[in-house]
This record gives C-alpha cells, structure tokens and sequence, in this order.
C-alpha cells in the first residue's frame, strides 16, 4: 500500500469520525496498522476514539514542522497533545493546536488531523452536555449581574438571545452569523461558569 493511500485512508477514518461513526473508523485505522505497523497517527486516533491499542513499536515522539518564512526546520514535542487527549482535555487540546494549526504551520496535515479529531471529541462532549441541543436554557444570574463576568460581545449576544423559550438549537439557527463550533463552545462555557443553566 503507497504513502498516498494509506493518506488517504487516515483521511476517510477522520471524516467517518466527524460523523459519528466511530467503529468504522477505527475498523479504518486499523487497516492502515496492517499495512504500517508503526503508523503513529492511526494509534493515536484509535487511542483518542476511546480504544485501547498497544502501540506495536515504539516510534518517534516529535512532529517534524517547517518554520514560518524560513528554510529550517523545528521540532513540536508531540507528547504534549497525546497527553492532553488522555486526559481527556480536549478543549486545552483544542486551543494548543489551533494556535499551531493557523499561525505556524497552517499545511502540516498531522497537526491538522489532530486538530480535526478533538473538534470531534469536543462537539460529542457539547452534545452530551447541553442536553442534545433540546433543552430550553434560563439565565441563572441576574442581568445587572452580567456586567460581573466580563463577557466578550460574541458571549453577550448569545446571552440577550436566551428568553426562556426557545431550545439551545433554536438559539443557535438564530445566530447563525456564529459559526457552529464556536457557538456550542461558547454556549458549554457560559453553562460551566454558571451564567447559563436550564
């Protein structure tokens, strides 16, 4: 199997990911692992889907990145996220390699793949968490209280879109200036600093 497919089928694992449909992809990353035995992104995709995989060789721990605007070459350690994904910190994952991802190394497609598998884990977390999107959110402050959390504007607006009758999806198709993602982030995040609750 060529470099290009196995590409090709870590790409298909993560888009099978993003929908939800976890075993086939990891029936797919495990694929890549009979034709690579020590392909470190298949392991740690299968890892971060939530299945248990004894890496079959030990291999290399850094991710090898082009500098911006030179020729050199740096090194990321990329313990660091591995462990961040154990623990399950998928939104501190999530920060550390956007900042990667869109400032430094916009084309490096191991970080981008990283990065597309935390979103993942992030959305089914913000699912689970708010209740399928179903509930009708309530303000758990009182609004001249407000002011006390030193809300952003985008966090402000979500806020004044909360009456007391409309579901969290209702709210969200309203502001749909916000992207998605961003929206059910900032939505879990209000729930966990107890601005918003239901």
């Amino acid at each position: 199997m060529s470099q290009e497919e196995i590409e090709k089928l870590l790409q298909d694992g993560l888009s099978l990911y993003g929908y939800g449909k976890i075993e086939d992809a990891v029936t797919i990353w495990r694929k890549v692992l009979e034709q690579d035995p020590a392909n470190q992104q298949a392991i740690d995709y299968i890892e971060s889907a939530g299945y248990s995989l004894e890496s079959p060789m030990a291999v290399a721990q850094l991710i090898e990145v082009p500098k911006t605007n030179s020729q050199d070459t740096e090194f990321i350690n990329i313990n660091y996220i591995r462990e961040l994904l154990k623990s399950r910190r998928y939104e501190l994952a999530y920060e550390f390699l956007e900042r990667l991802s869109e400032k430094n190394y916009p084309s490096n497609k191991q970080l981008i793949a990283y990065l597309a598998i935390v979103k993942a884990q992030l959305i089914k977390l913000y699912y689970g968490e708010l209740y399928n999107f179903k509930k009708i959110p309530k303000l758990n402050i009182k609004e001249q209280d407000i002011i006390k959390y030193n809300l952003d504007k985008t966090d402000g607006y979500i806020v004044s879109m909360i009456d007391g009758y409309s579901t969290i999806e209702e709210i969200f198709q309203t502001i749909s200036t916000i992207d998605r993602f961003e929206a059910m982030k900032r939505f879990y995040r209000l729930t966990k600093l107890g601005v918003v609750g239901f």
